[in-house]
């Protein structure tokens, strides 16, 4: 066993004898550690910076600010003000006769006690510290596996939280995947895991072993589709933007897109304007956010060039004609496929970057049905403004989200619940469903005061039960 492991034994047990110790946390402690959590971001934004700018090759500092900094901060700010309303008990409504009588039932909430969070490399701050907003308004302690893929973040993010908290509070566990591996195996009272399909099938098997419960935060292929009614020209703006966000790294990034075949060619064009008019150029272009490494970068490659082997016509989106070489840049260039067949690989695998296939129907229920015969994606996109489309949109596609004449944008609210189906994930989390799922609900019945009427209902039964029978069956007393 290694001293990792043992650490993280270690830790789990002393953040479970804290839990033990103490009476359910109290709304000043929940929203104490969410306010220390808050002030160590804003505190350290630009060492933030500085470090996350190392793992993504000089990734745009205002991003990181916005995205990692200033979203997570919001999130949380949003969660804390939430705290007293949601650890209120909720109030089961019972049968109008017995709650005369007395009878009272209410949800109250408890923390579970310690959840682990399996974080990924795509947002290494924002993807750790927003769970953790529900997981300590609910009153939980924290274990935290950020990713190796962002190694110099991961080593600064155990830094601040070592500064800030309280190993029984939160700790931050370093490391490869043998740590991941590892730390799925702990018996957590509960376990966010943010990833890709295949890894989630690993950590759901090992959490298994504890019955320890999950989400899993997935992705998948989140498709597009463009009614006949759709604005082009806006379209075009906002699918360039959603595409290139994060370089396309982002689990609800739109994968592929359905348009009428008649519509495809004029649309294509809008939307390497579109994108050309953010994005002037590439190569040392901050604002054009790098791939996170070599690998995956190839990887992107491949699948064009799998792409053009096959057939596809390939339209790379080079503003400038720069020379783009993976040695001098990790920016990857905006790719379209048009017209691509189900034998290519960007259509059967997760792209998470700036590859854009573009498929034709002649009737909307082709592109359903294309999309209803895969596995459930992450969240699914249409543009349109006929009102019975967007209905059938909405009531035919299984996904975790839907937005309507716009892409990615569902991410920036915490007020919206967030989460997966089937392959694209499990449970929900994020603002007060983040609350539900690190609480546990428990059910509170008071009992009515009136012995007589319960002694009514008990052995040697008689006529008063047979009455109370009838008059639940709706029966007359014969």
């Amino acid at each position: 066993m290694s001293d990792t492991t043992e650490s993280m034994i270690s830790t789990l047990e002393k953040q479970r004898a804290a839990t033990r110790g103490e009476s359910k946390p109290d709304a000043a402690t929940r929203k104490d550690r969410i306010a220390r959590l808050i002030d160590m971001l804003i505190s350290n934004q630009d060492e933030i910076i500085a470090t996350e700018r190392k793992d993504f090759q000089n990734k745009s500092p205002v991003l990181i600010r916005l995205a990692e900094v200033m979203g997570t901060v919001n999130a949380l700010r949003f969660v804390q003000s939430k705290i007293d309303e949601w650890m209120s008990p909720e109030k089961i409504e019972l049968p109008a006769d017995f709650e005369a009588l007395g009878l009272k039932a209410e949800i109250q909430f408890q923390p579970l006690g310690t959840v682990g969070v399996i974080a990924p490399w795509n947002g290494p701050i924002i993807l750790t510290c927003m769970p953790l907003a529900g997981i300590l308004a609910a009153g939980n302690r924290a274990m935290i596996k950020p990713s190796e893929f962002a190694p110099h973040t991961a080593d600064l993010l155990a830094k601040l939280i070592a500064e800030n908290f309280d190993d029984s509070e939160i700790a931050v566990f370093c490391g490869g995947s043998d740590v991941a591996s590892a730390f799925t195996h702990l018996p957590f009272d509960h376990l966010l895991y943010t990833g890709s399909t295949r890894i989630a099938k690993k950590v759901m098997a090992a959490a298994a072993e504890n019955l320890v419960p999950v989400t899993l935060e997935l992705g998948g292929k989140c498709p597009v589709i463009i009614g006949e009614d759709a604005d082009l020209d806006i379209a075009a703006d906002r699918l360039a933007y959603g595409k290139l966000f994060h370089g396309g790294q982002v689990c609800v990034t739109p994968d592929y897109l359905f348009i009428p075949e008649a519509n495809a060619r004029e649309f294509s064009q809008k939307l390497v304007a579109s994108a050309e008019t953010i994005y002037p150029s590439i190569i040392g272009n901050e604002d054009y956010s790098p791939i996170v490494n070599a690998h995956h970068y190839r990887r992107l490659q491949a699948l064009v060039d799998d792409a053009q082997e096959k057939g596809a016509e390939v339209i790379c989106v080079n503003p400038a004609d720069e020379s783009i070489d993976i040695d001098q840049s990790l920016r990857f260039p905006m790719h379209l496929i048009l017209d691509p067949s189900d034998q290519m690989d960007v259509m059967n695998e997760e792209i998470f970057g700036p590859i854009f296939p573009i498929k034709t129907y002649c009737e909307i229920d082709e592109a359903i049905d294309y999309i209803e015969n895969r596995p459930h994606p992450l969240s699914a996109y249409y543009f349109g403004t006929d009102p019975a489309n967007q209905q059938m949109i909405c009531d035919r596609i299984t996904t975790g989200s839907i937005v309507l004449n716009d892409v990615v944008c569902q991410i920036f609210y915490e007020e919206i619940p967030f989460g997966g189906v089937g392959t694209s994930g499990i449970g929900r989390y994020r603002g007060h469903e983040g609350f539900k799922t690190f609480s546990n609900p428990v059910s509170v019945l008071t009992q009515m005061e009136n012995e007589e009427i319960l002694k009514s209902l008990r052995p040697p039964y008689g006529e008063g039960i047979q009455a109370f029978i009838n008059q639940q069956l709706g029966q007359n007393q014969t």
